[in-house]
């Protein structure tokens, strides 16, 4: 399966399921409605014979009159089939058939009426028939213009024969009869297309609102899940982290309190994945993501893959190879690792026994870094939804990966967003049972060599943040507390504050500039880490890098730090994306 990862346009765009809903609506009022029809054409058929008895042959009269009840009968038992008919009877075309054919019939009776009731030598009854087949023209528009093929079916026959048999009367009065008959066909036509046009726009204005209905209660549906998964999967590590906070402080023996603060680490580890995937899908919705292309070797995000997942696959005894390749692509170097590390995630999660292997292709101008498992598989009818937020396929009965946590079921979905925004395709092929592929194709950059680095200078590449002055601001003296020995442990120089002049007063004793600002969002006193980030540039006259910290996720602080042009942190931060952004900022 191929999912392209072009963007989705916004608003209502026309599908064949649309034009098949739409005829099928068009079919339900020529059939339904256009009951309607037939009794006014009984009606008129009736007025029509008791005004002319007297001048029209009985025989004749007669017998159009009981071929025209005939007709109508028959119209009325399709109408009454078309409405009982199987619901597994879709074949559309079928029924617009019959009754086109059927309004056919109709507008014929109508035009050899045309011939048969006319009555040479008396205007009055010549006019009087004429305004009957006007009215029948009339009345077709009101019911039959939904489909505009439907009333010319009808309208044509009669109105043709009008014209053709007044304009044999050889004077002007009948020659103008005969040319209104024309013009108010003509006339008609455009107001039927016109209806028509709007009946259409209609529907799919209707669909289209009925969708995104739709769309707001699945959101709903898909929010209630969410919380009620979020509340379980958050609840299960804290529990855990007071379980084992209480069990530490009473625990004595050192190979014990290794363990636990191992089992720590872990239940932190497992909150630092939900809140990541959290975070990424609310960016996403929010769209302040912003790739940054460049040309780089695929090389460094394969090595920081089998770094990251080695332990996690000696944990389940399972094997991870990570194909070397020389290849070079252009992307946005963090999201497509973040590509990586939720398909290598997955693998490793729903994989039992075996392995997993994760290697490069190269096709025409792309890349394939494909992820293969030898896990649980993906069944052909979960292809599609495996991409969708909160959906979790998980592993069949008697499975062995039955009973492990499967997390919120939002890694796909943040893979899915973050192709689309890449422009990178993405494949999927499975089988049960037998394990999965995922493939992402990466534009192909030419290889080169990068310059050799000075000697000199690999400290301060492996560690750009030593001995650098680096100024944390935040309103909460334990974050504080915590933020200073982090930072301090990787040979940091640093000045704690809780607003923009404590930092100014704490750096006055450095005398110096400093290298970055970390800065929570919300201050106290109502100011920003915004305001405080700008106070201090202001004050050095220098663009000094700096970043913000904060706990809301809504899309509202990540468009006001986008827009501030201030790389954006979302709390708990874990201390390798701290690391990581502090480095990226200082290199």
């Amino acid at each position: 399966m191929r999912r392209e990862a072009a963007p989705t346009p916004d608003g209502f765009a026309p599908s064949p399921d649309v034009d098949k809903a739409i005829l099928a609506e068009q079919l339900r009022v020529l059939y339904v409605e256009g009951q309607r029809l037939i009794l006014t054409g009984v009606a008129a058929a009736l007025i029509l014979v008791w005004v002319l008895w007297d001048h029209v042959p009985h025989a004749v009269l007669l017998g159009w009159l009981a071929a025209f009840g005939l007709y109508s009968l028959a119209r009325a038992a399709m109408a009454r089939a078309w409405r009982r008919r199987a619901a597994t009877d879709t074949d559309q075309r079928v029924w617009l058939r019959r009754v086109q054919w059927a309004l056919l019939v109709g507008g014929t009776m109508w035009a050899a009426a045309c011939f048969l009731f006319y009555v040479p030598d008396r205007i009055e009854y010549q006019l009087f028939l004429v305004t009957m087949l006007l009215g029948a023209v009339v009345s077709g528009l009101v019911t039959l213009a939904v489909y505009l093929p439907a009333y010319l079916a009808f309208v044509t026959p009669f109105v043709a024969a009008t014209a053709i048999r007044y304009g044999q009367g050889g004077d002007p009065l009948h020659w103008g009869i005969a040319l209104a008959a024309v013009v108010t066909f003509l006339l008609f036509i455009n107001f039927a297309r016109y209806i028509q046009n709007s009946f259409v726009e209609q529907l799919r204005l209707r669909m289209a609102l009925a969708e995104r209905n739709r769309e707001v209660e699945r959101a709903n549906l898909a929010k209630s899940r969410f919380l009620a998964a979020a509340s379980h999967d958050l609840r299960q590590p804290l529990h855990a982290l007071n379980l084992f906070a209480a069990e530490l402080r009473d625990q004595s023996d050192p190979a014990e309190r290794t363990r636990l603060i191992a089992r720590i680490d872990a239940a932190i580890a497992s909150m630092n994945e939900l809140f990541g995937a959290l975070l990424d899908m609310s960016k996403l919705d929010a769209g302040v993501l912003a790739p940054d292309v460049a040309e780089f070797p695929i090389s460094h995000l394969l090595d920081r893959i089998e770094t990251t997942f080695a332990a996690a696959a000696r944990e389940k005894d399972l094997s991870l190879r990570v194909m070397p390749s020389r290849a070079w692509v252009r992307s946005d170097a963090i999201l497509l690792e973040r590509i990586l590390l939720n398909l290598v995630s997955n693998a490793i999660r729903y994989t039992a026994k075996g392995g997993v292997i994760v290697g490069c292709r190269r096709r025409g101008d792309s890349v394939r870094i494909e992820v293969w498992d030898s896990g649980i598989g993906v069944a052909e009818d979960q292809r599609r939804s495996i991409f969708d937020e909160f959906y979790q396929a998980g592993p069949p009965p008697g499975d062995p990966a039955a009973g492990q946590r499967a997390g919120l079921g939002l890694g796909l979905s943040i893979v899915d967003g973050l192709c689309r925004l890449l422009g990178h395709p993405i494949d999927l092929a499975s089988r049960p049972g037998k394990g999965s592929g995922f493939a992402v194709s990466v534009p192909r950059a030419t290889a080169r060599q990068r310059p050799a680095e000075p000697a000199a200078t690999l400290e301060a590449i492996a560690n750009p943040a030593r001995d650098k002055l680096i100024v944390v601001i935040d309103d909460d003296a334990l974050v504080l507390d915590g933020m200073r020995g982090l930072l301090q442990g990787w040979g940091c120089r640093v000045v704690t504050a809780d607003s923009s002049d404590a930092a100014l007063a704490g750096l006055s004793a450095h005398q110096g500039q400093p290298s970055l600002v970390i800065s929570d969002y919300f201050l106290a006193n109502g100011t920003t880490g915004i305001d405080a980030i700008e106070r201090l540039r202001a004050a050095f006259a220098e663009p000094i890098p700096a970043f913000l910290v904060s706990g809301d996720t809504t899309s509202e602080r990540m468009l006001e730090a986008d827009a501030s042009s201030l790389p954006l942190l979302h709390k708990p931060v874990n201390p390798m994306a701290l690391r990581s952004m502090v480095n990226r900022l200082l290199r």
